[in-house]
């Protein structure tokens, strides 16, 4: 290797992490999406329970546990869930995407400066930027798609023994995305494998020993947890949990990526005409070259999302390195032309980032929140009355504990009678119910502003007789 494409390599290494980890800890996890995964993470390091996912105390089946260890284990190094930490994986799985994404440019159009084109244009996209800089398990699994396709694509060249490490690499890979978000993603490395070997007439691999072999590697890297989860909790409440978790729930019109996909891509998108011309002009060299396994890698993605009714713009992460791959080959020769939008819309996305993280970092409801309850909690416990899931996520996170959620009247007479220590944080208008009913004699602490609303914490000292006396009208 030259010594210019050492420099190449390295320098894209190296701004590519800056991009990607400046500021990164900045921002708070406002949003109900992100604080819910951290509060995933946080239960699971503090309950030591690796297997069995859980929110707010409850079962959590919506998504699997890979991503969940990413966040757990250097918070168990650290003693807490940070922000930072909830980010962690997102970002640096972005980064070794367009790490990933500039080696394959370079080798399939022989130049580094298609290398450094294909990784900056993926780098510098609005949904991938903004989604490594996240706590949701999408650019994780957006990743581990590119690496499994990656790993394919290696050993489908290679002619050594080398090619049984590349696709065994490959569908390690692929059992990862399956314990990152189900047995779904499976779909789209296999669809992209299958028309490529079928547009290539090499179908008979299917049944090689490679394949084989990575298939086995597949079902040993899934299979430990399903076993470990069914032992845990019994088959037939695993089965009942799988048939009422319903995931898939976003639908929108069938034209929804046609027009997402300009908002995402931005602001390459802009360039999404030019290389379309461009396909079409040079697609006898295209179809018949490597190069058509990116193409076919993205049209297949896009026509599958577009046909699924459930849709969400997430759906589109795994669609944009195809097209951050054929734009590298494209504009390889005009390389300084396309650094200008590529450093543009990376200040852009910053600039973005510094605003909302100024904005937030005084504004996060469930940060002011815990910082007022915190004094006034001590050791005492604390309970939630009817609480919604999003308030009880940022509680427990912020305080660091699991708040029980009481919805029924009796039960919280129940838990109270056991501790009359305890508190209670509930929305006004319950507690001003509640205290109309006459049935209680709660004392009240203090008032919080919390959102659109109010939040009262009272203390738990309950008037005896009205543990034996059902209420009128329960509040």
């Amino acid at each position: 290797m030259k010594d210019r494409e050492r420099w190449i390599i390295g320098c894209f290494i190296a701004a590519s992490g800056l991009v990607l980890f400046f500021n990164l800890w900045a921002r708070t996890l406002e949003n109900h999406d992100y604080l819910r995964h951290a509060e995933v993470a946080r239960e699971m390091m503090r309950s030591g329970d690796w297997v069995v996912l859980r929110l707010n105390g409850e079962i959590y089946l919506d998504k699997l546990p890979f991503f969940f260890w990413l966040i757990s284990i250097p918070a168990s190094l650290y003693g807490v869930v940070t922000p930072l930490i909830a980010r962690l994986p997102s970002a640096v799985s972005a980064w070794m995407g367009v790490i990933v994404l500039f080696f394959w440019g370079k080798r399939i159009y022989r130049s580094p400066w298609a290398g450094l084109l294909s990784g900056g244009v993926l780098l510098s996209t609005y949904q991938y930027f903004s989604y490594a800089r996240t706590a949701r398990p999408d650019m994780v699994l957006c990743v581990l798609i590119l690496f499994c396709l990656y790993f394919f694509y290696l050993g489908y060249e290679e002619a050594s023994k080398k090619k049984y490490l590349f696709h065994g690499l490959s569908f390690f890979s692929m059992g990862l995305a399956v314990l990152t978000k189900g047995p779904i993603p499976l779909l789209i490395p296999l669809a992209v494998m299958a028309a490529f070997l079928i547009k290539e007439k090499q179908t008979h691999l299917f049944l090689s020993k490679e394949f084989l072999l990575g298939c086995g590697l597949l079902v040993i890297t899934v299979l430990p947890w399903i076993l470990l989860f069914v032992s845990r909790l019994g088959f037939d409440q695993t089965l009942t949990l799988v048939e009422e978790n319903r995931i898939l729930s976003r639908q929108a019109p069938f034209y929804f990526y046609f027009s997402k996909i300009w908002a995402e891509f931005l602001p390459w998108s802009l360039f999404l005409p030019v290389l379309g011309v461009f396909v079409w002009k040079n697609r006898k060299k295209i179809w018949f070259s490597r190069e058509s396994f990116f193409l076919i890698w993205f049209i297949l993605l896009f026509v599958g999302l577009t046909v699924i009714k459930y849709r969400a713009s997430r759906y589109l992460l795994p669609a944009l390195p195809p097209l951050a791959l054929m734009i590298g080959g494209m504009g390889r020769k005009k390389i300084r032309l396309f650094l200008i939008p590529l450093s543009v819309s990376i200040l852009i996305w910053h600039g973005v980032e510094i605003y909302w993280a100024n904005k937030n970092l005084s504004r996060s409801p469930g940060i002011v929140l815990t910082g007022e309850l915190r004094p006034l909690l001590g050791e005492a416990t604390l309970y939630g009355y009817r609480l919604d899931v999003s308030t009880l996520e940022e509680i427990n996170f912020y305080l660091d504990r699991v708040t029980p959620n009481l919805k029924r009247y009796d039960n919280l007479s129940k838990a109270l009678e056991k501790e009359e220590g305890a508190l209670i944080l509930m929305q006004d208008k319950l507690y001003e119910k509640i205290q109309r009913s006459g049935n209680d004699s709660m004392i009240f602490i203090r008032g919080f502003q919390y959102k659109e609303g109010k939040l009262v914490l009272v203390s738990g000292r309950v008037d005896r007789r009205s543990l034996h006396t059902k209420p009128a009208s329960q509040p």
